[in-house]
């Protein structure tokens, strides 16, 4: 084992590197007819705490990756030339040597599959024994419409998670949910971008019922009324202030709270992880939490959500 300097200005990694081979009908409920608007004209942001760097041998991936295991993937082939934070969450199916096929929990139909390409470079990380472990590979093919190939690049990063801070908060929440596939909710997320970057009369969006969420950078939980099932998707309009342009963002549901946890309470609490949303949108999250006063925070949570 040999330690070597870091190798970032401000913060370092921990490297272990291996020897192995390298608008459909969708049903929608919510604050907003569906889709939205359809009637309307660190290189990758990290926030993860890397403390020394450590080069080994010898050291599979799979000790670290395992069968059924959820991760996060993120397509980052030309992420330095957007304003774009995407992430996805996928499940592993099957790891070998140099390769890995994921599972992913959206609803895929043939010609509607998320647009990976052919050798598009991509991250996948999770935690393992403790700790964040992140690889890198690049996307084969799809195996089905739901399962795709990753070849895996001999190096893993492993690191200590720092999470997003959360806080309870009162915004205005618009949002609208239901059963369709990931595509067609993305390209809706992209027009919706669009459309809001062009509005200059914010009145004509209506009102913004102000309610509690639990908030954070990569994600909110809030109550919803069922049915709900987890890995639906849903389209986020969050007001943070009064008469300020919402953020809108492309979340999922990754939990689902008891249903006797709550007995008295109309809805169920979920927690969503934001699938899509701008980096100048995460950093409104950010300010808008360090600068709300009187208002509890909440220990920070791996899931993102």
């Amino acid at each position: 084992m040999m330690v070597t300097p870091p190798s970032r200005s401000t913060t370092t990694a921990t490297t272990v590197t291996k020897c192995n081979r390298r608008a459909e009908q969708q049903r929608f409920e919510g604050g907003l007819s569906a889709p939205f608007f359809m009637d309307s004209p660190n290189r990758r942001g990290y926030a993860d705490n890397f403390l020394f760097t450590l080069r080994f041998r010898l050291m599979p991936y799979r000790k670290y990756f395992k069968t059924d295991q959820r991760l996060l993937l993120r397509p980052i082939s030309g992420e330095q030339n957007t304003d774009r934070v995407e992430t996805l969450t996928a499940f592993i199916v099957h790891a070998r040597g140099d390769s890995c096929d994921l599972r992913l929990p959206y609803e895929n139909r043939p010609g509607e599959e998320f647009p990976f390409t052919a050798g598009m470079e991509v991250e996948l990380s999770g935690e393992a024994l403790g700790l964040g472990v992140r690889i890198t590979g690049r996307f084969e093919r799809y195996l089905d419409p739901g399962q795709l190939r990753i070849s895996i690049d001999p190096t893993l990063e492993v690191f200590q998670r720092r999470n997003h801070p959360r806080r309870d908060v009162r915004v205005g929440l618009r949002y609208t949910r239901g059963h369709g596939t990931l595509r067609t909710f993305r390209r809706q997320w992209e027009k919706n971008i669009r459309i809001l970057a062009g509005r200059t009369d914010l009145k004509k969006l209506g009102g913004f019922p102000r309610c509690q969420v639990n908030l954070s950078q990569g994600g909110l939980r809030f109550t919803i009324r069922p049915p709900v099932e987890v890995a639906d998707l849903c389209m986020i309009l969050l007001e943070l202030e009064p008469q300020s342009p919402p953020v809108c963002a492309l979340a999922e549901v990754v939990w689902i709270s008891d249903p006797g946890e709550e007995p008295n309470q109309h809805g169920l609490d979920v927690g969503m992880q934001f699938i899509d949303i701008l980096k100048s949108d995460q950093k409104r999250i950010a300010d808008f939490m360090s600068h709300a006063t009187g208002q509890a925070s909440s220990p920070a949570e791996v899931s993102g959500s």
